[in-house]
């Protein structure tokens, strides 16, 4: 049987699993490392796959990476990342020379949405956008059964569009007023801080808040229980993200968006039904479905499945995957 290594490499987590041409069949979490160079976290990886799949290596057709961007696609190399403090990391060249087969090297979120057509029922789809909602936020688009990557393989870094033009909140990459300055799970704490520094309230969460504690389980949990300020953070976060998926609808005219990451999957109670309906208010075009993410926190590594299996064109003519 063949078989196929995939790697999601997130900000928080590193997932690596085993997969069949069907589905991944085990898989290993790791902390992602927040110290080290260059090559820290393809050296981890390494080590891990010989570890736990050493044994099935010889059956092993491709390794297959999404990954945290920006990224470098022609070097398939991370290239200042806003979420890690390791800014520049290798991952094709090492891992490639490594075990001598093919890697391929894609954006996490733009392996997610093709990750989500072949294997989260979409296949009746041809226009699909996938984000998400997890340390940052990302996206990834599928237009007239058409993956987009982009010159680099970053064609939809979503989570930098501008949601906010006079006093914007400061984002991880030196821009301001950015989705993910105000959504991404990372920054949540700082926009909490922020709005508490403008008023004042009488809560635990706006106390957590102003110590800058205040983090997006809280949040979440806060307004759940009535909270007046977790109130007051979270409409500030469904109102930005509204801004960012009508941008998104704009742009591309999916007939779905599917919405994933911990963020949003861990609140879907709170944050669907306001993004679906400001969404329907703010767009030109027919209302896309939006639904969440049937993979969840797998979504990265069957969207590595997915291009190891059917590679896009694209990405063949700009990456040097063969060993």
């Amino acid at each position: 049987m063949v078989l196929y290594i995939v790697v999601d490499i997130g900000a928080s987590k590193i997932r690596i699993g085993l997969a069949t041409f069907e589905k991944v069949v085990e898989k290993i979490v790791l902390q992602t490392p927040r110290v080290g160079d260059e090559y820290t976290i393809a050296n981890l990886i390494i080590d891990k796959i010989v570890e736990k799949y050493g044994i099935y290596i010889d059956r092993v057709r491709a390794i297959s990476i999404a990954t945290i961007g920006p990224i470098d696609i022609r070097k398939g190399a991370v290239v200042n990342t806003t979420n890690l403090p390791i800014k520049n990391f290798e991952l094709l060249e090492p891992i490639k020379s490594f075990f001598k087969k093919p890697v391929y090297v894609v954006n996490d979120a733009v392996a997610s949405v093709y990750g989500e057509k072949q294997f989260g029922s979409l296949l009746d789809y041809s226009n699909i956008v996938y984000i998400t909602m997890s340390t940052g936020i990302g996206g990834g688009v599928i237009v007239d059964n058409h993956l987009l990557i982009g010159k680099m393989g970053n064609a939809h870094e979503v989570g930098h569009i501008i949601v906010k033009y006079d006093d914007g909140l400061p984002c991880g990459c030196g821009g301001r007023g950015h989705w993910e300055s105000y959504a991404g799970g990372a920054n949540i704490p700082k926009l909490a801080q922020y709005l508490a520094s403008k008023t004042k309230y009488s809560s635990e969460a706006y106390f957590k808040a102003i110590k800058n504690e205040l983090s997006p389980p809280d949040l979440f949990q806060y307004y759940r229980f009535g909270d007046y300020f977790a109130k007051s953070v979270v409409d500030e976060i469904i109102r930005v993200s509204i801004a960012g998926l009508a941008t998104v609808t704009n742009l591309y005219d999916p007939e779905i968006i599917v919405i994933g990451g911990p963020v949003f999957l861990n609140n879907i109670d709170i944050l669907y039904k306001p993004l679906v309906d400001g969404l329907n208010e703010e767009i030109v075009t027919e209302k896309p479905v939006v639904k969440p993410s049937v993979l969840r926190d797998d979504a990265g590594l069957y969207g590595a499945l997915a291009v190891a299996i059917n590679p896009p064109e694209e990405l063949l003519k700009i990456q040097p995957i063969y060993p």
